[in-house]
């Protein structure tokens, strides 16, 4: 069994460990805290390093930077070297500087993410080639305020995952996702608390606020969506029953049938939180002070990534597993 420690996260397992032992330890993890959980999972494994990766410029004021944006993630700025002038794959890593101590800082907060995976489709789209440069491994581009997701974001320093281990990394997300999922269901059951403008005692003729009889249809809400997650949890465990480790390599036909399924659990999931969300909204109207707005919001980068995982890191034999079966 492979684990990882980085600083005081959680200990957790790679690409070395049998993935049903992977799915069941990231998935309880996640239950019990996603930001931790996502958090020492980035720290501890780089998984975009299988992706082409740029390289940073080192020139002031074109140094990359990145800044939290304010409805969440990053907005990344500065100048980049493209890997190679003949294509970079459908997605490309940036990393914030190119292993060298950067002149100002890079994040607003440090210890912050510095390597960033974006479509590159959309990088054409929206950056800029700099005329007249030819240094670097390729064409030269800089980036203007480009946003990126949290769920988009890792770290240079941590233990880089190889293409091969693309079961680890789907396993290891579609657990989180269930987990974190499994925790919005137990926050949907919990009663929320009582609206700011019911706070004030009700007369015995007219109950304030929908508080009283949110709480009993949120649980029966609750319980049908954690239903929807159980049944998804046990599909894919018994999928994974007796796998082997990602470093041991999983038969094609295997790698097929378990990225479909992730993407099951992935849609599921976001099925599942999208209900959840919205049952809050029409049960206690405006739902800034629910706890499960909060808990959406640490949630976010491991929903993120679910969505695209399977694209993320493919297998590294040039093969499509998009359209397996189950």
């Amino acid at each position: 069994m492979t684990t990882s420690t980085h600083g005081d996260h959680l200990r957790v397992l790679g690409p070395d460990t049998g993935l049903a032992q992977v799915f069941a330890f990231y998935e309880v993890h996640a239950h019990g805290d996603p930001s931790a959980a996502w958090e020492a999972f980035t720290t501890a494994w780089n998984w975009s390093a299988p992706l082409a990766t740029a390289v940073a410029g080192a020139d002031v004021p074109d140094t990359p930077v990145a800044l939290p944006a304010a409805g969440g993630g990053f907005t990344l700025s500065g100048r980049w070297h493209l890997p190679a002038h003949d294509g970079t794959g459908a997605w490309l890593a940036l990393p914030l500087t190119g292993g060298e101590r950067p002149s100002r800082p890079v994040m607003a907060s440090p210890g912050g993410p510095d390597l960033f995976a974006v479509p590159s489709e959309v990088l054409r789209g929206a950056v800029h080639a700099v005329p007249g440069e030819a240094a670097g491994p390729g064409p030269v581009f800089r980036l203007e305020g480009v946003h990126v997701p949290t769920g988009f974001a890792t770290h240079a320093a941590a233990t880089p995952l190889r293409a091969a281990d693309a079961p680890f990394l789907w396993t290891a997300v579609a657990a989180q996702a269930l987990g974190a999922a499994r925790r919005v269901t137990d926050a949907l059951a919990a009663p929320a608390p009582a609206p700011a403008s019911a706070s004030a005692p009700a007369s015995a003729s007219a109950p304030a606020s929908g508080a009283a009889r949110g709480p009993v249809r949120s649980a029966t809400v609750a319980a049908e969506l954690a239903a929807v997650l159980h049944d998804e949890r046990l599909s894919l465990a018994a999928a994974l029953h007796g796998a082997p480790s990602a470093r041991l390599g999983l038969a094609p036909s295997a790698g097929e049938r378990l990225a479909a399924r992730v993407r099951r659990a992935g849609n599921a999931v976001h099925q599942v939180v999208a209900s959840a969300l919205e049952h809050a909204l029409a049960s206690y109207g405006y739902a800034g002070e629910h706890p499960l707005v909060h808990l959406l919001e640490a949630s976010a980068p491991i929903l993120q990534q679910a969505r695209y995982a399977t694209q993320l890191l493919p297998p590294d034999d040039g093969t499509s597993w998009k359209g397996a079966n189950l």
